[in-house]
């Protein structure tokens, strides 16, 4: 028999679900085991800053999934794991699937899940997006992709302008999701920090790498801050993403910040002279 979900060292803190797919995300009650000082030590600095542990279950009944390979911890059921170049069977598909992989930098195999269970991914002291897709296709930076419905299309789409793809920060290549149904992302902020820009044929320039998402008929590119280069060096700005079109785009303004926090945080200590 299943625990009792109060006894469980976890809670539900959102469930969306289609059809026979059902996504939930779990957070973790504050964690305290550990034989070890230093761990301890992170794990009370973490639990006094309210940061939690958090997991994606995903629960099947007779429907499939597809997720990121590499992102699966533990299942049970009767669920069965196929796995797909994604460019047709035989050999000449898996010389295909190498061939994009090789490009793109993904993974030729991509898993998927189906039958009826409950599948739980590595937890995490990240954040999750979990969205619904109606009819939409959505260009995500690469890393943010983490499962979907089996309803879901999922490719590499090659950014369309040479000057992304050489001074973006993003690579050749960015996740393409399309067609109706959930899709969770992975995300470096957490949700309520992520800031929903619709554009009306207009520019939206980013000056860093915080834009996450963008719907279909934005288009990306990267461009000087000013029409002179003069006016790009004295402004200081450089170069800058530039997204214009009708759509919208999904942006991280306090990413940098954490990323400044990390990167203080990872430096080496100097010896005290005391």
């Amino acid at each position: 028999m299943n625990a009792p979900e109060s006894n469980l060292p976890f809670q539900v803190t959102q469930t969306v679900s289609r059809g026979g797919t059902t996504f939930e995300l779990l957070e973790y009650k504050p964690l305290s085991g550990s034989d070890s000082v230093a761990v301890a030590e992170q794990l009370y600095t973490l639990n006094r800053a309210g940061v939690h542990l958090r997991q994606l279950r995903i629960r099947l009944n007779n429907d499939a999934v597809r997720t990121e390979p590499g992102v699966l911890q533990f299942l049970k059921g009767h669920i069965s794991m196929e796995s797909s170049t994604g460019a047709g069977g035989g050999m000449g598909g898996l010389v295909k699937g190498a061939i994009a992989a090789a490009r793109t930098g993904e993974t030729i195999f991509k898993p998927l899940y189906r039958g009826t269970g409950e599948i739980y991914l590595e937890p995490t002291f990240g954040h999750y997006w979990l969205m619904q897709l109606n009819n939409q296709t959505l260009y995500a930076d690469q890393g943010l992709f983490c499962c979907c419905e089996d309803a879901v299309k999922v490719d590499a789409h090659k950014v369309e302008s040479f000057s992304a793809r050489v001074a973006g920060g993003e690579g050749r290549y960015q996740t393409k999701v399309s067609g109706s149904g959930i899709v969770v992302f992975r995300i470096p902020v957490p949700q309520k920090e992520i800031l929903p820009l619709t554009l009306e044929n207009e520019t939206l320039q980013v000056d860093g790498s915080f834009a996450l998402l963008r719907t279909e008929g934005v288009r990306f590119t990267v461009e000087r801050a000013s029409s002179s280069l003069l006016g790009a060096v004295t402004s200081g700005e450089g170069l800058l993403q530039t997204f214009q079109g009708t759509g919208r785009v999904w942006i991280a303004p306090t990413q940098p910040l954490y990323d400044r926090m990390t990167a203080f945080a990872s430096l080496p200590t100097l010896p005290s002279t005391r």
